[in-house]
């Protein structure tokens, strides 16, 4: 086979096997975010302004999953809302508590997600690179997300204080 027919992207020196395993990781995700679209979720709608300012309180709890890696299965939990935009602190008791940036439409509804790495708990033992989301609708005074990735599934249910 000719280098000609390698494509350009995976024409990279023997000499560097780490710098070609990352360099395709990184060619591979680059395609896969664009056949996959790099809109924000909801980008089409329009944004909220301020209309949903303001500290919304209430309860986290567990809907799908178990274990140790959805621990803690229910807590008081509170989101500040400011500019049509929250951050969810996702929790999951194998990585460091992340922010997922959430962006509020001009209806009350909402979406939000972010990767990140976690280690497959299965004997393979692999680092798996997986998506939390959070959707969800601000309607008067209520707050009602879901927030899931792999492992587990919580449901928000908190009221405008």
């Amino acid at each position: 086979m000719g280098a000609m027919s390698t494509p350009m992207f995976w024409a990279v020196p023997r000499r560097l096997p780490g710098t070609a395993l990352a360099l395709r990781v990184t060619v591979l995700g680059c395609v896969g975010a664009l056949a996959s679209g790099c809109a924000a979720p909801g980008a089409d709608l329009p944004a909220a302004g301020n209309q949903f300012d303001g500290t919304y309180q209430g309860t986290n709890s567990v809907v799908r999953g178990g274990g140790f890696v959805c621990d803690p299965v229910s807590y008081p939990d509170s989101i500040t809302v400011s500019g049509g935009h929250f951050d969810y602190r996702f929790i999951d008791s194998l990585a460091k508590p992340a922010p997922v940036p959430v962006r509020i439409a001009a209806d009350g509804t909402f979406s939000g997600q972010l990767q990140y790495g976690a280690e497959d708990l299965t004997p393979r033992g692999r680092f798996l690179t997986v998506w939390v989301t959070v959707t969800g609708r601000i309607d008067g005074t209520a707050l009602e997300a879901t927030a899931a990735d792999y492992r587990c599934t919580r449901q928000l249910l908190l009221q405008k204080r």
